[in-house]
């Protein structure tokens, strides 16, 4: 009886919810049923009695078939378990919370041999350290026996302690063997160029030319064959290189001195021999590795040449880059990219010209030369310009008085962003990074973009432009558009106050034709002088205000000189302080036994300006670029998220850096 009560309760419990209105129903029918007739009442509670009784019975059944096929499937995965650890082909076993092995399976006695009691793990084996199991990690490498292996442990745990640790071991051996075989034996593409084999060759007679031609091809097979690698010359100043990895890491720690040995070449020259070099040893076939060692060549000589690129996973490495770019004789790609740039102006519906943030004498100067090019072809154009005008406020003030046609033009970069449509085109002038872009979102989004800049490229660059012309041999932006627009509007001229611009931009850049200066910086200024320019009224445009030269004199009272050659100053934060940084920068050049000069101007909260100068013997642009900036070998800059101390010391440190690269 009792049994059957906790059966019921149980049935009651378990069932009750769900046929609770039956119940009731039941329970309704029986009450009439015993007041008017308590026969038949008695007898249908005896029968539900019955079905309960009956129901609850067969309930228990289904109820220990279930528990009994559950315990027959658990049992079943247990022995299946057991057999798999016992027969599994990998090294395991079982170690208490102290290391001490407690199991271990026939793979693992094979390569231990005869365990003793209690022996301990890393008794065993010593590379392994008990310790490291406390720490989350994945998997860790050892060596036992002259084999590697890649161990995994699990950790089993009772009342949140460790009670065992399961280790299980899988060799390696042959992997690591194998791969070890491909680092050292995998194919590195090379494309090498010759940066000025026709100006290097052009300085002597025909048996000067063959010899020098002979050095130099000599001197590149020889160097590469040493290291066991394939040169195929297929032009006179190209050359298709193969390595395999090994040998290519020993170049690369010489941090290709082939450049070196190269720029050494003395056989009646007078202009040092300078190569450009393209790396790739990214790529799953050997024709997309060659692919991207030419796409890394191409950047090589957008920096100006006498350099090695090294593709990476993630950007480049940059070798070399110790001389100034060497200015070409010939005016082709000039014309070409005149020709290129004059149909891409016929075909827009709209342009817009724009040079970088914080403009400077070379920005407005190359943006104001285009203006002009686009308005003589009979078609109108928006120059973008943001609030950051401070140091063009005179070239500005020129322009409202003397060209209200192009001032009437500026638009502010929002206003850019917003009108610009597809078919339109976007020239940038005086760089080629959408960070610089008055508008970054502008640079990268538009579909039909040009670039002219003579700065040295960068990582980060404007994507699928569609035409570019990046030489940085020329002096200036200023000069590279002097040159290309004789192209475009034929016997047209500029006007006075345009021809000003553009020599203004010029002569900024080449701090009045004293660097960065050749043959062709002169051929453009006499355009532009023959248009009207005229350099002593351009310098005018040059003169400061009373602040901003109290301000320089601030700047260079702080000025330090550190490792003897470096001038280093700080501007503190003003309107005007990226225009004083710059030209505190090329003040403290004068200074005797400074070889480059570096001012730090305070922009903001965490914000510093770096402008930097040399004489020529440092390439201050690889500093800037250790930096996160750029610029030339010697003119350069970078924008730094710390503050003036912070970046001083930062400086300093890309300095030490520099001098133990070098």
């Amino acid at each position: 009886m009792k049994d059957f009560l906790l059966a019921l309760r149980n049935w009651i419990l378990r069932y009750f919810k769900t046929t609770y209105p039956y119940v009731i129903l039941m329970i309704i029918v029986l009450i009439p049923a015993f007041i008017y007739q308590p026969i038949f009442g008695g007898l249908a509670l005896l029968a539900l009695a019955y079905l309960i009784s009956r129901d609850v019975n067969l309930h228990e059944e289904r109820v220990e078939e279930e528990t009994t096929s559950e315990r027959r499937e658990e049992e079943e995965l247990k022995s299946v378990t057991a057999h798999a650890i016992f027969n599994m082909p990998y090294p395991m076993a079982m170690l208490n919370s102290n290391g001490v092995i407690t199991w271990q399976n026939e793979p693992f006695s094979k390569i231990l041999g005869e365990i003793p009691r209690n022996a301990k793990i890393n008794e065993m084996i010593p590379a392994i350290n008990i310790s490291e199991f406390e720490k989350e990690q994945d998997d860790f490498t050892f060596t036992f026996k002259d084999r590697m292996y890649k161990g995994y442990t699990d950790k089993i745990l009772r009342n949140g302690e460790v009670e065992r640790y399961v280790l299980y071991m899988s060799d390696i051996t042959e992997y690591n063997n194998l791969k070890k075989l491909y680092t050292k034996e995998g194919l590195v593409a090379l494309y090498l160029f010759v940066d000025n084999l026709d100006e290097v060759k052009g300085l002597g007679d025909e048996s000067y030319r063959a010899k020098i031609q002979s050095v130099i091809d000599t001197g590149i097979t020889n160097y590469f064959s040493e290291h066991n690698g394939f040169v195929r010359k297929y032009e006179p100043d190209k050359f298709l290189i193969g390595l395999d990895r090994e040998n290519f890491n020993k170049i690369k720690n010489k941090k290709f001195d082939i450049l070196d040995k190269v720029r050494e070449i003395e056989v009646g020259n007078t202009i040092p021999v300078t190569l450009s070099i393209g790396v790739s040893d990214i790529g799953e076939t050997p024709l997309q590795k060659y692919g991207k060692a030419r796409s890394a060549l191409d950047i090589a000589l957008g920096r100006g040449g006498d350099q090695a690129v090294v593709v990476l996973e993630n950007g480049y490495d940059y070798f070399g880059g110790k001389t100034k770019a060497v200015q070409k004789r010939t005016k082709v790609k000039a014309r070409v990219i005149g020709y290129a740039l004059k149909e891409l102006i016929k075909e827009a519906n709209n342009i817009y010209i724009s040079g970088h943030k914080n403009p400077d004498m070379d920005a407005i100067g190359s943006a104001v030369g285009m203006m002009a090019v686009v308005q003589l072809m009979g078609k109108s154009a928006s120059l973008i310009l943001g609030n950051d005008t401070v140091a063009i406020s005179n070239i500005l003030d020129l322009m409202k008085e003397e060209s209200p046609d192009i001032y009437k033009s500026i638009v502010t970069p929002e206003e850019a962003l917003k009108n610009y449509k597809k078919g339109d085109l976007l020239i940038l002038t005086d760089h080629h990074k959408p960070s610089l872009s008055p508008s970054m979102e502008l640079s990268e989004t538009a579909d039909n973009v040009v670039v002219i800049d003579h700065h040295r490229r960068a990582d980060e660059f404007i994507k699928n432009p569609s035409l570019t012309y990046l030489e940085p041999h020329a002096s200036s932006a200023s000069e590279l558009v002097s040159e290309i627009l004789q192209y475009i509007i034929e016997d047209k001229k500029l006007s006075h106050f345009e021809s000003s611009a553009l020599m203004a931009g010029i002569m900024l850049d080449t701090k009045n034709f004293t660097v960065q200066t050749g043959i062709r910086t002169f051929e453009a200024a006499g355009l532009l002088v023959r248009m009207g320019a005229d350099p002593e009224e351009v310098k005018l445009l040059f003169r400061d205000d009373y602040n901003t030269f109290i301000n320089k004199a601030k700047a260079i009272e702080t000025t330090e000189i550190y490792d003897q050659k470096y001038a280093i100053a700080t501007v503190g934060n003003s309107p005007s302080a990226i225009l004083t940084a710059a030209q505190v920068a090329d003040d403290l050049l004068t200074i005797d036994g400074v070889k480059a000069s570096f001012v730090l101007a305070n922009i903001g909260e965490n914000e510093t300006h770096l402008s930097a100068r040399s004489i020529g013997d440092i390439n201050v642009q690889l500093i800037a670029e250790s930096l996160g900036g750029g610029g030339h070998l010697a003119q350069a800059g970078a924008r730094l998220a710390l503050d003036l101390e912070k970046s001083k010391e930062s400086l300093k440190n890309a300095i030490d850096n520099y001098e133990k690269e070098n």
